[in-house]
């Protein structure tokens, strides 16, 4: 579980934990990746490793992959939630050229890492699902550099579907909103800088924008995790949309 110390990427890894998955959990926080680690323990009697890295340093992906297989055995499946980067919001203007580096990192030199290594590495297939938003066919101001740079994981997810067909099951997972701490952190910069309330823009802009008129359920999102992992094997290489219809662009 890659990002799985809080937010989206822990409760990936608390769906992988229900289905009775023993796990190795990165992230860069070592105090919040432990007691990550020890709440999943604790609540689904499974084993779960923390490992201290970061997506965005060259190395720290390919050493987790190898991590993962030698404390594992084998990895079968591999949730990959990449958060947004450093300085965000920003918008085009305000960008500089070492945002685009560390988005390129984060989200695709991190991605194309995983897969080379898992390829390499693992003795199983594994199913990889890739975290993204339906905001990278509809890019927001704010959040331009990661909506610009993660529309390429959907070309990744299509190459590694077809060069490894026997090592991975790639799958990208497209998502709306979600209440989690990131996503209130990043809204309450966009407010504050606006000089609004965070509960004017989270409503207007957030939940408004699907005809559901709220924000995903967290509950909602570990059953899909649940779901992709155990999917069928021709669901390979495929976009699956979660958005509440958020999005108005229609996927091909």
């Amino acid at each position: 579980m890659l990002g799985g110390s809080r937010g989206l990427g822990f409760h990936a890894a608390r769906a992988l934990a229900s289905l009775g998955c023993n796990l190795v959990i990165v992230a860069r926080g070592r105090e919040a990746l432990e007691k990550s680690a020890k709440d999943i323990s604790e609540g689904f009697g499974v084993d779960v490793e923390p490992l201290v890295g970061d997506l965005r340093k060259k190395g720290h992906v390919e050493n987790a992959v190898i991590h993962a297989v030698q404390t594992l055995g084998r990895v079968d499946a591999v949730v990959a939630a990449y958060g947004n980067i450093s300085r965000e919001p920003l918008t085009l203007r305000e960008a500089e050229w070492e945002d685009w580096i560390e988005a390129a990192a984060l989200y695709l030199a991190s991605t194309s890492s995983l897969f080379k290594a898992l390829a390499s590495y693992n003795t199983a297939k594994a199913t990889v699902i890739l975290l993204s938003s339906f905001t990278v066919a509809e890019p927001m101001d704010p959040l331009i550099v990661s909506d610009a740079v993660r529309a390429g994981l959907s070309r990744l997810v299509k190459s590694a579907a077809r060069l490894y067909p026997d090592r991975i099951r790639p799958i990208l997972l497209i998502l709306g909103s979600f209440k989690t701490p990131g996503a209130m952190r990043t809204l309450e910069r966009i407010a504050r800088s606006r000089g609004e309330s965070l509960e004017n823009v989270w409503r207007r802009e957030v939940e408004m924008l699907s005809p559901l008129a709220r924000s995903g359920g967290l509950d909602e999102f570990e059953e899909v995790i649940r779901m992709l992992v155990r999917s069928p094997d021709y669901m390979h290489g495929a976009t699956v949309v979660f958005d509440g219809a958020s999005g108005r662009v229609s996927w091909p």
